[in-house]
């Protein structure tokens, strides 16, 4: 954020962490009723190894996290775990709105590479999540996306 005496506080990190917790909840829950709905894993030809399943397990997780948190991150700021703690995600040097394109590599990539378990990589979620302790109570996800957390 600016050196501006406007600007919003940034949120406060157990508030983010019961955001993120609300919000870890939900996309599962939501990929997993897409599945029962679409029936897209009913039958025992669904796991047959021609079917599959496993692209579209991960195409349905992806629409339930693009449902659940990327239009809403990029329509309003908040995810419903930030709406209901009151915080929101904005662009870190105006306040504004942040680029959908941002909101794809915070979302998305960041998370992808907590599941590389090669040795160097096995601190890149230590270091990012760590540095939400420094002032600006910042991750490294916030950092590299130009993105802040703050109350609304």
């Amino acid at each position: 954020m600016t050196a501006n005496d406007n600007a919003p506080a940034p949120a406060g990190r157990i508030r983010r962490l019961l955001a993120t917790l609300i919000d870890f909840v939900l996309v599962p829950v939501v990929a997993i009723l897409l599945m029962l709905v679409s029936g897209v894993l009913e039958h025992d030809r669904d796991w047959a190894p021609r079917a599959m399943p496993f692209l579209r397990m991960a195409g349905l997780g992806f629409a339930s996290y693009a449902l659940l948190n990327l239009w809403p991150l990029w329509s309003r700021g908040q995810t419903l775990g930030k709406m209901a703690l009151g915080i929101a995600i904005v662009d870190a040097s105006d306040g504004g709105r942040v680029p959908l394109w941002r909101l794809f590599i915070r979302g998305l990539f960041f998370p992808t590479l907590y599941l590389i378990v090669i040795w160097p990589f096995l601190l890149v979620p230590l270091i990012d999540q760590a540095l939400i302790f420094l002032t600006q109570r910042r991750c490294g996800h916030d950092w590299v996306c130009r993105t802040a957390v703050v109350r609304r």
